[in-house]
């Protein structure tokens, strides 16, 4: 039971903190990551890194805090996906598991957003669509997540489906749940 209490306390204060004080995106990124005690580079496997990004994902269930965190609509709803919102200064050439370039939100029966994955770009200067890459980017430990090029994005995407389970794989573009 005290375990719980302390689940519970610990995001209920870093939200207070982050409200109460003007702290910048990046400060109260350090600090969520801190209450959960994420250690990135200690995960041995996809498995312990989809852990991980699941509960730094929580946060993200209240649609007002990617907003909040400078998260903006870079699409329409798209089928089989969702709105996506990209945070732009995560979008550069490095993956990091923890801070994916773009939130994926489907809208409930009511209209209100919900999240479904996360999703991680990493550039392609110049993508030209008729053009075959290959050299897709390291990302997730293993070989299960497949990157796709997706120039209309601006280069090689990868959907991570945290928050919605997604029956083609965890890892796969589209959700049939979602069409």
């Amino acid at each position: 039971m005290k375990n719980r209490i302390l689940q519970i306390a610990k995001p209920v204060l870093l939200l207070f903190m982050v409200f109460a004080t003007s702290c910048s995106n990046e400060q109260v990124e350090e600090e969520i990551l801190k209450v959960y005690d994420f250690k990135i580079e200690n995960a041995g496997n996809a498995e312990e890194q989809l852990e991980m990004l699941t509960k730094a994902m929580k946060r993200f269930h209240n649609f007002q805090v990617a907003e909040a965190q400078g998260y903006e609509a870079v699409s329409p709803l798209v089928p089989g996906m969702g709105v996506h919102y990209a945070k732009m200064e995560y979008v550069d050439m490095n993956f990091e598991v923890l801070k994916p370039e773009i939130l994926v939100y489907h809208p409930d029966e009511n209209g209100d957003m919900q999240f479904v994955a996360a999703e991680y770009l990493i550039p392609i200067p110049g993508c030209d669509p008729d053009t075959e890459y290959s050299n897709a980017p390291e990302g997730f430990i293993g070989s299960e997540d497949v990157w796709a090029v997706n120039c209309a994005a601006g280069g090689w995407t990868l959907h991570a489906w945290v928050g919605l389970e997604n029956e083609n794989g965890v890892f796969a573009p589209y959700n049939p749940a979602l069409q």
